[in-house]
């Protein structure tokens, strides 16, 4: 997201070139494009978490962070390495 403001500012305020966008940036020109033209920026947000490859594993996974965020600052660090 910070990409899209430095563009902007590098055509609109130093009047770079979308040609010298591109290579600045390694991104093509229409895309240099379609990032001036934006007003605001572009909100990205998932409806659902989708866990595919996670599985079975989800419950397992949920019980360590669990018991990792009752434990003191500095067992945490100690946790990590307990249960492999």
């Amino acid at each position: 997201m910070d990409i899209i403001a430095e563009i902007r500012r590098l055509h609109f305020v130093e009047h770079e070139s979308i040609s010298a966008l591109a290579q600045t940036f390694k991104l093509s020109r229409p895309t240099i494009r379609k990032h001036l033209k934006t007003v605001e920026e572009p909100v990205y947000l998932r409806k659902t978490q989708v866990y595919q490859q996670l599985g079975s594993y989800i419950e397992q996974l949920n019980a360590w962070l669990d018991k990792e965020a009752s434990l003191p600052r500095k067992q945490k660090s100690l946790c990590l390495f307990s249960w492999r």
